[in-house]
């Protein structure tokens, strides 16, 4: 028994070396070194440079009732979903381009790999990009915008807290990936409009750009039932309590050790359901020959 546990670990870390270089290869081989860090620089950058020139397009209106928090809550939430994009969608997306560009998932699975802990590592190869994005996004926020400054400076944060709910977040959203791309295993050629569909309707309700509670009642509901809208709230909580209470929701009443549970609980739930659900998923694509797409239908 010792000895098979050994070579399962063995196959885990040699799998998980092995997707990380793999995932790191393919994102970075489109040019020279120089100019994909600039690119991986500058994505993030830009989408949240959207958002402020949206909001002082907002404060510039007479009259406008738009609060100072609200900077700070939209880029940090941003900055955030970009680690979502590159875990959960990236995940996904590794089946796609595997199976319909590359043509080599077949071959993926046959090979002596752990197939499940190959796209985790896929996804942490784009969540380190995007980790890397996110904090030089950060840094040009203090140093740009005061409101971002007076949201994150001049106040303790809790670090262990924060790195707790970091730690718990990266896992629900392994989860949530391993589900996606599960479903792509079975869906031929246009499984990119689901990942793409799921990325904007948790970007719409997920409370990224703008606080839950001006949704309508029944969809505040919907949207604190997600695990990212509550991964969210966690982070924003830590990096910013003097904002905690300015947008009032139905997360108001929850305090953050009882958000933290509900994260620990999801995870439970979630890799439960990744699991069955991947084994599940693969054996049919299998079956009905959709790992090759080339002779599937």
């Amino acid at each position: 028994m010792t000895n098979d546990l050994r070579k399962y670990w063995r196959s885990l870390k040699q799998s998980f070396r092995s997707s990380i270089w793999l995932g790191w290869q393919l994102e970075s081989n489109w040019t020279d070194w120089h100019l994909f860090v600039i690119y991986v620089l500058l994505k993030p950058l830009t989408s949240s440079m959207l958002l402020v020139g949206m909001y002082y397009a907002a404060q510039a209106v007479p009259n406008s009732r738009v609060p100072v928090q609200f900077l700070p809550y939209m880029y940090i939430s941003n900055i955030c979903y970009g680690l979502v994009g590159a875990v959960m969608f990236g995940m996904s997306y590794a089946v796609i381009s595997d199976r319909e560009h590359y043509r080599m998932l077949k071959y993926i699975f046959i090979s002596p790999i752990h197939f499940p802990m190959y796209f985790i590592g896929r996804a942490l190869s784009g969540a380190g990009q995007a980790v890397l994005g996110g904090i030089i996004n950060l840094a040009v926020g203090l140093l740009a915008f005061k409101e971002v400054r007076s949201a994150l400076i001049g106040h303790s944060i809790p670090w262990f807290h924060l790195a707790v709910d970091l730690i718990l977040g990266i896992a629900i959203l392994l989860a949530l990936g391993l589900i996606l791309s599960a479903a792509m295993f079975n869906i031929s050629r246009q499984g990119m409009y689901l990942s793409e569909g799921i990325s904007g309707l948790l970007y719409l309700i997920g409370g990224v750009v703008f606080p839950i509670s001006i949704l309508p009642i029944w969809l505040q509901y919907i949207s604190i039932c997600l695990p990212t809208t509550l991964w969210l709230e966690a982070i924003r909580r830590s990096l910013m309590p003097k904002a905690e209470g300015i947008f009032i929701s139905p997360l108001s009443s929850v305090d953050s050790w009882t958000l933290t549970g509900l994260l620990f609980i999801g995870i439970l739930f979630l890799w439960l359901v990744a699991y069955y659900f991947f084994r599940w998923s693969v054996r049919k694509a299998w079956q009905n020959g959709k790992m090759e797409e080339t002779t599937g239908n």
